[in-house]
């Protein structure tokens, strides 16, 4: 019973999504389509009839059904641009910040690998035993 509802869950989720996508790509993409195709036989017949200003017009409306048609299928294949984005640079951003901390933990190994690190850490361990952080408990009480 578990396996039946969760098929006609993805059945109903796979038909919602199908007329989301009919409804927010592919009417659009038709819609385009036409008005640049309408757009671009009525800028013929001007430029036909003498206007030389509508021979541009002409190839600039089949760029914007092509560039309507390379839209169209970004979002078929990938989503929203924003989502596409947003996920491009949150992976350069770990990518980023994986190769700053492996070199931080280098720098760190080479630092403790340093005599003259190690040196002045002994140096204040020693002063910090000679005369803690604060300074003794009675002044700090007498104060």
């Amino acid at each position: 019973m578990d396996e039946s509802d969760s098929t006609a869950e993805k059945k109903r989720g796979d038909k919602k999504r199908f007329w989301k996508d009919c409804a927010t790509l592919h009417l659009p993409l038709v819609i385009v389509l036409l008005v640049s195709s309408f757009a671009t036989l009525n800028q013929f017949h001007r430029w036909t009839q003498g206007v030389d200003r509508s021979f541009s017009y002409m190839i600039q409306w089949p760029i914007i059904g092509i560039f309507a048609i390379v839209v169209w299928n970004r979002y078929r294949k990938h989503g929203s641009f924003s989502n596409w984005i947003g996920r491009y640079y949150r992976e350069r951003a770990a990518k980023f910040e994986a190769e700053a901390e492996a070199k931080e933990r280098a720098e760190v190994a080479v630092l403790n690998e340093d005599p003259e690190t190690q040196a002045w850490k002994e140096y204040v361990t020693q002063l910090h035993r000679e005369d803690p952080p604060g300074g003794p408990p009675e002044r700090a009480a007498g104060n």
